[in-house]
């Protein structure tokens, strides 16, 4: 592999290693909100257990970055984690908004990604690595599809969380809409790292085969979310066609 592409592999798996452990301090602030507002046992087992997951998950990260490098592993330097504030909810709303953005968009959505990484993989070290993490994310998407069918969740939350469920998906995916410069991935076959039309393109299939009809079979409405998903997901597309 030539040295420019196995510097640019070492660098984004380095990323990854930090937003990793920023991915563990977000699972170890939701299970203080759900300890304190409460979950069923699963749940507090799942979201226990991805705070180990995760930095594992980072662990993976800064050891395959060091083989990209030919050098010895590097942790990420410390960073600020801020909970995400969901003005102005508070108590177990704001713990159920906490559980639907962590769990049922993230990591559902990561759960695509890297099965289409893994499917594109060529190295054997990034397809054990890839299906791994892969693993442990199913068990993280779980934990909040669980809590969203759990008593936790009351009629009157689920009436209240339409709007909510279209403010967190604009929050959080409008990366993928928004972003036209070329994924640093984008020319590097085999080793599991999607362009940008094809992370784009499986982010939007795992809303609509996973993410939005987990939210209905839930008995929450996530029209409003949808509709918007599918106008930003089919603009983006289109206009990354016209340039090509």
């Amino acid at each position: 592999m030539p040295a420019n592409a196995r510097a640019t592999l070492a660098a984004i798996w380095q990323t990854r290693a930090g937003l990793e452990l920023r991915v563990a301090a977000g699972f170890s602030a939701l299970a203080f909100e759900l300890f304190e507002h409460g979950a069923s046992q699963v749940v507090y087992e799942l979201v226990g257990q991805a705070v180990r997951d995760e930095i594992h998950h980072a662990q993976i990260s800064v050891e395959i970055a060091s083989k990209y490098r030919g050098d010895a592993p590097v942790w990420p330097e410390p960073e600020p984690v801020r909970p995400p504030p969901f003005s102005p909810t508070t108590g177990a709303m704001h713990a159920t908004l906490y559980v639907i953005a962590q769990c049922c968009i993230n990591e559902t959505i990561a759960c695509g990604v890297l099965e289409a990484g893994l499917a594109e993989a060529k190295s054997p070290l990034i397809r054990a690595a890839l299906g791994s993490i892969l693993a442990d994310e199913i068990d993280h998407a779980r934990a909040g599809w669980a809590h969203l069918a759990s008593s936790h969740v009351t009629p009157e939350m689920k009436r209240a969380l339409p709007k909510w469920l279209h403010r967190l998906h604009v929050a959080k995916l409008h990366e993928f809409v928004e972003d036209e410069t070329p994924a640093r991935s984008d020319g590097i076959v085999g080793h599991g790292m999607l362009s940008r039309a094809r992370l784009r393109a499986v982010v939007y299939a795992t809303l609509v085969d996973a993410v939005f009809p987990g939210f209905h079979r839930a008995g929450i409405d996530a029209s409003l979310a949808e509709q918007w998903a599918r106008g930003e997901f089919e603009r983006a597309a289109t206009a990354a066609s016209e340039r090509s």
